[in-house]
């Protein structure tokens, strides 16, 4: 090929390429027609040039940028508001003379509002209403109070177990089931349905004869309960001589007790001096009982308590502090069990002589080598050893003897030949309960809350002993009887309290 020929060639293959180009460049696509040469004369390099040059700026196209993706929100569902719980609806007794008893928080409608529990009793759903009742017509009390509240009838306006009314009463005492009730004659204007447990629960009983005028008989206790009001304002409250002498009976036994001789023994000058004022208290207490100020002694043999407690106390902290005297210990667990023991030994006893199987007994064999290896370490003065023996066998006797006292009261009139049989079966069991206490408070040394809560029920005991003991002076064994039960009822409790269940 010549070199004008080649030439020819490269002119047409740029022009395609020209073409090619602009074709891509976006323009409408034509066929294409050899542009015409001019002069074959003109440099290649110029030609070639203005061929490839860079062709028109292709304008883009914009493009929008996207909007941001946005996530689905799930749909708002309106939460319907929530359907009030229905209160249980009370199914109220459908006869006259039937009244349902229910007990629920105390609002300030209840007549006791602020005064002891913040519990109440509800009498057909109204709390602590006022019932009026005809004397020799008889009712019936549906009680349904919770397993904590046992209900019974009183004279006494706090109830908690005092001033326990029986004349017409059945089945009394108890949280669910039926009370009967059959006013007569002798029976007072004025009682209290209560609770046995806990203070101020129920409400009034207004007992009338057949057509007497009820208002009459509200506005004529009313002024009884000002006059009454004035008359304790003037002359103190009312103390018993035998809740005197038995809570003096229960301070000779703390002032015996290991316990005290503990604070003796230790040579805690300041222990001994609280110990000394104590013994002080409680002489005084018995010489203010002797002339018959009854306030004077109770409020003295109370403060004798409080400061033996505090006198252990000293010690206690002192002890603590020193670490634990292994070896007094030893000694405090055994004259324990020989408390326990005596106990048991007279429980049992009593059972037998009573003809019942007891709910359960000692494992003699296994409680005697309990102590017999304790002596045995305590001898080698292992006495840490020695005690957690020792602790063992007092476990032991002492869910024993707990069953056994906590065993159901047998019935009179198959057990027993007479109520003053019974009466002393019952004064028997509760000194039993008695005696545990102050040994239950010296080896659990509970806090001082606990023993303050101990006392309460202490002192509650005493109160209804005292009570049945009147009754019982005056040949009416079964109001002895009963309350002898509720004393001991709150002995159990205080127990609980002291730590032994």
């Amino acid at each position: 090929m010549s070199s004008k020929s080649r030439l020819l060639s490269s002119k047409f293959t740029v022009l395609l390429i020209a073409g090619g180009l602009t074709a891509c460049g976006g323009g409408s696509v034509k066929e294409s027609q050899p542009a015409a040469v001019t002069s074959d004369s003109a440099p290649v390099e110029e030609i070639i040039k203005k061929s490839v040059a860079a062709p028109e700026p292709v304008t883009q196209a914009v493009v929008a940028k996207p909007e941001p993706v946005v996530e689905p929100q799930p749909a708002i569902i309106a939460t319907p508001a929530p359907k009030a719980i229905p209160a249980p609806v009370l199914r109220l007794p459908t006869t006259p003379n039937t009244f349902l008893i229910t007990a629920a928080a105390k609002s300030k409608k209840h007549p006791f509002f602020g005064k002891g529990s913040t519990i109440g009793f509800n009498l057909n759903g109204e709390e602590g209403r006022d019932v009026v009742l005809t004397r020799g017509v008889g009712y019936v009390f549906d009680i349904a109070t919770g397993i904590q509240h046992d209900f019974y009838l009183s004279t006494s306006a706090k109830g908690w177990g005092a001033g326990t009314f029986s004349d017409g009463v059945s089945g009394q005492f108890i949280y669910k089931g039926l009370v009967s009730f059959a006013p007569i004659a002798s029976t007072p204007d004025l009682l209290y349905y209560q609770c046995r447990n806990h203070k101020n629960m129920g409400g009034r009983i207004l007992v009338v004869d057949e057509g007497e005028d009820v208002a009459k008989l509200k506005e004529s206790l009313a002024k009884r309960a000002e006059s009454a009001v004035g008359s304790t304002r003037r002359r103190g409250a009312a103390v018993s001589e035998g809740a005197v002498k038995q809570k003096l009976s229960y301070a000779s036994m703390v002032l015996g007790s290991s316990s005290a001789k503990r604070v003796i023994s230790s040579g805690n000058a300041e222990a001994i001096g609280i110990l000394d004022s104590a013994k002080l208290k409680i002489a005084n207490s018995k010489d203010s009982l002797a002339t018959g100020n009854l306030p004077q002694a109770m409020e003295q043999v109370n403060e004798g308590l409080r400061l033996v407690t505090a006198a252990s106390r000293v010690i206690t902290t002192d002890s603590d502090i020193a670490g634990v005297n292994q070896k007094s210990q030893y000694n405090e667990l055994l004259g324990s069990l020989s408390t326990y023991d005596g106990s048991y030994k007279k429980n049992l006893a009593r059972t037998k002589k009573m003809g019942q199987t007891p709910k359960s007994t000692l494992d003699e064999k296994k409680y005697q080598s309990f102590i017999s290896e304790a002596k045995s370490l305590a001898a080698g003065q292992r006495y840490s050893d020695a005690n957690k023996l020792l602790t063992k066998a007092q476990s032991m006797i002492t869910s024993v003897l707990s069953d056994m006292l906590h065993a159901a009261t047998v019935v009179y009139d198959k057990e027993f030949e007479t109520p003053e049989e019974e009466y002393e079966y019952e004064l028997a069991r509760y000194e039993s309960y008695l005696e545990l206490i102050p040994v239950a408070i010296e080896q659990r040394h509970p806090s001082e809350r606990a023993v303050e809560l101990i006392d309460g029920f202490m002192k509650k005991a005493a109160k209804i002993v005292g009570e049945g003991e009147a009754r019982a002076t005056k040949g009416d064994y079964k109001m002895g009887i009963m309350a002898l039960q509720a004393a001991t009822s709150n002995l159990q409790r205080a127990l609980r309290i002291a730590g032994v269940q």
